[in-house]
């Protein structure tokens, strides 16, 4: 009886991601702007902040990267979609102005839905990434080479399934040929296909010649949201490629946990220079009640990186309690009023948990650009 509860909660929570994951996709959960603005504006996170107020190099970039992986590169995806070049070259002028760019490269290894049919079984699609080369700076004697490397999340139309593909592709696969690092097989293809392509492969001989070069400081940011949070594997790679852990960073915003114990092990260091941005209520959350967590369980999958979390809005609170009442409710009276009331409050629980998951983050560039603009000094929390 309790092996069948379990599979009957695991069916049932598969149902739930599928729908979510229409949610939590742009561009199908569009709110208006001010339904935006109240959500981010009733987000909070003490951790955050508190690096703000220090004045820690982190605080830029985190606010900088969630503005990149949350918002920006949503907007350029879907100018390149939509064939609107002059609103493309905006998006990315703002991008170069975001990071004081020299240089910014698309990969766009997306599949059109006839190809789905022919596509061979070894090939791997769906990454869509930019590669942003900072202006050179010195100080103290130094050089100072900067790139920055931005994975989109998940991004959901009748014409474009490749997210939706690379997001159900879940089940556990080596991330290496006979290597014993299982990984999320979607998020392995979508890191792999932007790591195969030639665009990426001058960046990364980039990086490591000046690595060899004497004083010279290489930073390397992966960053992504969603789905981009393949960031941590792409930089896996990077890792198996010869550039430093030391000289990378990795933020990650509302991504899921799609490796297991194994990779911890097999990139120590790596993994300690990751930082794992996560709203309460995201419909991706490790954390119970999360809906995916018997996924993540049954799978093995667990969370990486150091945790900066955010509130949620005090809204959805409210929604939780309504829900834990009508539960209790439908358990103890299974009549229909109780069931049809029980999956009213459900319907909105996951709505309200797809707009935490695809809006909440961006407060942190709102919270950094308020308060602390550009006149940050690098400090003792890098």
């Amino acid at each position: 009886m309790k092996s069948l509860t379990n599979n009957t909660n695991l069916f049932l929570t598969r149902i739930a991601l599928c729908w979510g994951l229409l949610g939590i996709s742009q561009p199908l959960n569009a709110q208006s702007p001010d339904r935006i603005a109240s959500l981010i504006s009733n987000v909070r996170s003490v951790q955050f902040e508190q690096l703000c107020f220090q004045r820690s190099i982190v605080c830029a970039d985190i606010g900088k990267a969630a503005h990149l992986t949350t918002d920006l590169i949503y907007q350029l995806f879907d100018t390149e979609r939509k064939q609107d070049p002059t609103q493309r070259t905006k998006i990315v002028n703002q991008i170069a102005r975001l990071y004081d760019a020299k240089n910014i490269n698309v990969v766009n290894k997306r599949l059109k839905l006839s190809d789905f049919f022919v596509v061979r079984k070894d090939r791997v699609f769906g990454g869509y990434a930019i590669l942003i080369r900072q202006l050179q700076k010195q100080e103290l004697g130094r050089k100072k080479v900067g790139y920055i490397i931005a994975f989109k999340g998940t991004y959901v139309g009748l014409e474009d399934p490749n997210d939706l593909a690379a997001n159900v592709a879940g089940l556990p696969v080596n991330m290496y040929k006979n290597a014993a690092i299982l990984i999320h097989e979607g998020f392995k293809n979508y890191a792999g296909s932007v790591f195969a392509d030639e665009k990426s492969k001058e960046l990364i001989s980039e990086i490591l010649l000046r690595q060899k070069q004497p004083n010279t400081d290489v930073e390397v940011l992966i960053t992504g949201h969603s789905l981009g949070g393949t960031a941590i594997l792409y930089a896996a790679m990077l890792a198996d490629a010869g550039v430093l852990p030391s000289n990378m960073r990795v933020i990650v915003f509302g991504t899921p946990a799609f490796t297991q114990q194994n990779f911890q092990q097999r990139y120590p260091t790596l993994v300690s220079r990751i930082t794992r941005v996560e709203t309460e209520g995201d419909f991706l959350s490790y954390e119970k009640p999360g809906l995916m967590r018997p996924i993540y369980d049954t799978l093995s999958y667990i969370p990486i990186g150091k945790p900066i979390k955010a509130t949620a809005p005090v809204e959805y609170r409210e929604l939780m309690k309504e829900r834990e009442i009508l539960l209790k409710q439908y358990q103890a009276s299974s009549s229909p009023e109780s069931r049809a009331n029980y999956f009213n409050v459900m319907q909105k629980v996951i709505a309200a948990q797809s707009n935490i998951h695809v809006y909440s983050y961006r407060y942190f560039y709102e919270y950094y650009r308020r308060t602390q603009g550009a006149n940050l000094t690098r400090s003792s929390d890098r």
